[in-house]
């Protein structure tokens, strides 16, 4: 099976990632959690689609 190298690349980061939180689901969810809140103000979701939508 080919698999492109960015692929590759993205699992082998999200599995350090993973390991970092000893590969626990719920260390693992809080982090990313974390991140959301960190950088809510980068994240793309239905608000913006809303507000996007609405600029016509």
């Amino acid at each position: 099976m080919l698999t492109n190298k960015s692929i590759e690349e993205i699992r082998k980061t999200r599995h350090e990632i993973s390991a970092k939180y000893h590969h626990d689901t719920k260390e693992l969810l809080e982090h990313y959690k974390q991140l959301e809140s960190k950088y809510s103000d980068r994240i793309y979701g239905k608000e913006t689609v809303k507000e996007n939508s609405q600029i016509k």
